[in-house]
């Protein structure tokens, strides 16, 4: 279904996100060139699925009026609205349980379909955390990944001018309409994103007002977006645990940064230290150890080949591979074999890799 189309769905009152998924799985819907036509589809939908409530023509006219309002002052704003159905939207995106019927993007589409690194964490950090969320951004840039943060004060800003900072791609995912910035003392870093071929997305509409909830959902696609989610700092219950969950939920590579010594009882990196005690990150980045870098390198290609193949297998709707680590892969992996890919494929088989029930078993990569 064609982004108009789905948008006027989203624009009548009572038709939900919920509603809207049980349309784009009719088996043969057409596209609609009215809002009678919009009632129709919701009454096909109705029936097959039941529990959708269908409003009466007035409240479609609505929804259809303002679709095409918003769509006439998104282009003029070089705001590109794309569907799942679009060449363009991210594959990876497409692979998680929930991926947002629309795209509202501003900027460069195509790094959306780049490898990408999610660098998240709390909005106070300390000093060492801020330092380490540009570091990090930096590094990953360099290494031909698009950062992917929020725009957040604290670790989100940070991220993203250590990316800029080395010339590099980096994207913002956004809880409200992209005709605004939040916060507001952030308007400049993310004209410069757009100036360096960067891209702000959001899964709101012009005009859409941010709130609680939306910056919680958000995390989902910044997870999604991602082959890694790089957390830096966090509080036990911070909101970048929404993040966590999603990266974990969706089968992306989580990596920790381990506090400095100084830091442990702070209470902004208290979630590292329990994500790293329950064994929970794929990989933990020590300070300056570059080997580390070479690691996350070689988790995040695994869950890429992952999702390659399962796309190639048609499973576009959802990412049921189970999720695997290397055993005794912070420590004593050595850097010639992690800077090798050849060599590293060639050992796949003696791998160990960690299910969802948290027993070890042997298998090769290939056997999922």
């Amino acid at each position: 279904m064609q982004a108009m189309s789905i948008l006027a769905l989203q624009k009548i009152s009572g038709i939900g996100a919920e509603a809207i998924k049980k349309v784009l799985l009719l088996p043969n819907y057409f596209e609609p060139e009215s809002p009678s036509d919009l009632l129709e589809i919701l009454n096909e939908a109705k029936t097959k699925f039941g529990r959708i409530s269908v409003p009466d023509i007035q409240a479609a006219n609505i929804g259809w009026d303002r679709a095409h309002e918003i769509l006439d002052i998104s282009q003029k704003h070089d705001i590109q609205i794309i569907s799942k159905d679009s060449s363009d939207y991210p594959k990876p995106l497409l692979q998680i349980p929930d991926p947002p019927a629309l795209l509202h993007v501003k900027g460069n589409i195509n790094a959306l379909n780049k490898d990408c690194i999610a660098i998240v964490g709390t909005r106070n950090p300390t000093s060492f955390g801020a330092s380490q969320a540009k570091k990090y951004g930096e590094s990953f840039a360099k290494e031909g990944y698009v950062v992917v943060s929020g725009l957040a004060k604290g670790v989100d800003s940070a991220a993203h001018k250590g990316a800029l900072s080395s010339n590099g791609l980096t994207v913002a995912v956004l809880a409200h309409g992209l005709n605004t910035i939040y916060p507001s003392k952030n308007k400049q870093l993310a004209d410069n994103i757009l100036e360096n071929n960067g891209a702000l997305i959001s899964e709101h509409p012009w005009g859409t007002s941010s709130n609680r909830s939306f910056f919680v959902s958000r995390n989902r696609i910044q997870s999604g977006l991602s082959l890694g989610v790089l957390v830096i700092e966090t509080k036990i219950n911070g909101g970048t645990m929404h993040t966590v969950r999603f990266c974990e939920k969706q089968n992306r590579a989580l990596i920790v940064v381990r506090g400095a010594g100084n830091l442990i009882e702070n209470e902004n990196t208290r979630g590292n230290a329990q994500l790293i005690t329950e064994k929970r990150a794929d990989v933990v980045l020590d300070n300056d150890n570059y080997n580390d870098i070479n690691l996350v390198k070689a988790k995040m290609g695994n869950v890429k080949d992952a999702l390659l193949d399962s796309d190639v297998l048609g499973n576009q709707s959802s990412f049921t591979l189970s999720k695997y680590s290397i055993d005794e892969k912070i420590n004593n992996v050595d850097a010639e074999y992690m800077n090798s890919k050849s060599s590293f494929q060639s050992n796949m088989d003696s791998i160990k890799v960690k299910d969802k029930t948290e027993k070890y078993v042997t298998r090769s990569i290939f056997d999922y």
